[in-house]
């Protein structure tokens, strides 16, 4: 999710660059929308943060909500995540180790005219979660990731799909969806506007937030962020902020 001001194609904010060509990092965190990206092959790329929650009563630290991308072929990834430790307070569901997770992204093209970049991804939870906190099912998600260069400051990205959640031994179906514009301040510094939510499908509620955030490229392969938001429905978050470091491995 890193922003540039030097070219156009590498104006990320986490979801505007081509397949192959980034010499910079490229990342899905902190904001909500994944890249229309993917990692090369053979290149390893860790992102990682601290996320602090409130919502009603409860609050929550979660650390540290873990993604690992892995390049395995050409316009494929592989994709292992860890929601983090969890821990709430007395007025929560508990505290414990959140679930797992594993899947893919796949590059579906570039941008051409109005036709955005796109890509798709696709996982499953894995519950090895602690007990309080896991919803002991393995549940699927997909999203298609698209970006558009608006300018040489300015992109677009937006995510649709769906996931489902298994809570208190039901599976509730929802459509998620994500919109986000970034802008490059600098050569290492960007930011980014975001609104995204969920719409209950068989699950009840309709949750919408808003949130913004900064991200510093410390090094080619190394990004700094900070974010924070607040839940503009009742069934989202009260607000949330959090920071993080990416980075990928070799340079």
């Amino acid at each position: 999710m890193k922003i540039t001001k030097t070219t156009v194609k590498l104006l990320l904010i986490g979801f505007c660059t081509t397949a192959a060509s980034s010499k910079e990092i490229v990342t899905d965190r902190p904001d909500a929308t994944e890249s229309s990206s993917v990692v090369l092959p053979g290149y390893f790329q860790t992102e990682m943060g601290w996320k602090y929650s409130e919502d009603g009563q409860i609050q929550t630290h979660a650390i540290p909500q873990t993604m690992v991308r892995i390049g395995l072929v050409d316009r494929v990834e592989l994709r292992l995540g860890w929601d983090g430790y969890m821990d709430r307070n007395s007025a929560g569901s508990g505290s414990g180790a959140g679930d797992g997770e594993v899947g893919t992204k796949i590059y579906l093209g570039e941008e051409r005219g109005a036709f955005p970049e796109a890509a798709l991804a696709g996982s499953v939870s894995i519950p090895w979660g602690d007990k309080e906190i896991s919803s002991d099912e393995v549940d699927p998600s997909f999203r298609f990731a698209f970006s558009h260069t608006l300018s040489e400051k300015l992109s677009l990205g937006y995510n649709l799909g769906a996931e489902w959640e298994t809570e208190n031994n039901s599976t509730l179906g929802t459509f998620i969806y994500t919109i986000a514009l970034g802008v490059g301040l600098t050569r290492e510094i960007g930011m980014f506007v975001e609104f995204f939510g969920d719409i209950g499908l068989s699950a009840s509620g309709t949750a919408h937030t808003f949130d913004g955030g900064f991200t510093y490229l410390l090094r080619e392969n190394i990004q700094l962020d900070i974010f924070g938001g607040a839940g503009l429905t009742r069934s989202a978050e009260d607000w949330f902020a959090g920071a993080g470091i990416s980075f990928r491995l070799p340079n």
